[in-house]
């Protein structure tokens, strides 16, 4: 059975619902790479967009750096070490965070390159003390977590005290579905493709506010319509990395949800 015939919840709405522009407040996250020319990538700079830039190195463009304050936010890929040369070139960006992945090397590095900068952490796999202890120390002002296989009760505190905001990516081996009335903004949120939330139709676990629905650039409009009518506090999660033509295509996305 297709997605689209297990999605009852997200069917075309009806004739006399709100305008698409109801999504002009909707948080979009774009995650492309750094070898986007920095004009190309100005094309999607909205304050309401939140870039997540993939990079090959730490060492960036001027150019690319100084496109960043265009965006509502932005993260850069670092990995360490983190050289002095790339840590000052990051001055050009004062506003933006660091997307990191955890490394024993980090706190110390942060203490030097971080200033006010927030911290996204990327975890994947079990989550174990060790791995917890490690993140935290990092201080990060948010964490997704991608689990792998089961997520006992154990894994699930300890990613409930990493950050401020926390998102689980749901895989379909992970769904679960659930009605969760109000979402919180002080509980995880859940990641997940539009197919996986066709799938279960509106109700996923976790349970808090932003759950990230991630869409290609060319995703129907009665879709996004309807995700947007149905779970105001919904973000989107659109993938371009070094492709124009999906640049275009996420540019048409943004102009259609009113910016």
């Amino acid at each position: 059975m297709g997605c689209a015939a297990l999605g009852q919840g997200h069917r075309p709405l009806p004739a006399g619902s709100p305008e698409l522009l109801v999504g002009r407040s909707v948080v979009v996250h774009v995650v492309a790479s750094e070898d986007l020319e920095p004009d190309v990538l100005r094309a999607l700079a909205r304050p309401l967009v939140t870039l997540w830039l993939t990079t090959r190195s730490n060492t960036l463009r001027d150019s690319t750096l100084t496109t960043l304050s265009r965006f509502g936010a932005a993260y850069v890929q670092l990995r360490p070490p983190l050289a002095k040369v790339d840590g000052q070139a990051l001055a050009a960006a004062p506003r933006a965070g660091l997307w990191l992945q955890p490394d024993a090397r980090w706190p110390e590095l942060l203490q030097r390159w971080r200033a006010a900068r927030p911290v996204a952490l990327e975890l994947a796999g079990p989550l174990d003390e060790a791995l917890a202890a490690q993140s935290a120390a990092m201080k990060p002002a948010q964490v997704r977590w991608r689990p792998a296989g089961a997520v006992d009760v154990l894994q699930w505190a300890r990613f409930r005290q990493l950050a401020p905001r926390r998102t689980a990516v749901v895989s379909p081996d992970l769904l679960l579905a659930r009605d969760c009335g109000d979402r919180l903004a002080d509980e995880a949120a859940a990641e997940l493709h539009v197919a996986t939330a066709l799938a279960v139709g509106d109700g996923v676990f976790p349970c808090g506010k932003g759950t990230r629905v991630q869409v290609p650039p060319d995703v129907d409009p009665w879709l996004l319509k309807s995700l947007v009518v149905r779970d105001p506090s919904v973000e989107l999660v659109v993938t371009v990395g070094d492709d124009v033509r999906l640049v275009g295509a996420t540019r048409r996305l943004l102009e259609a949800l009113g910016r």
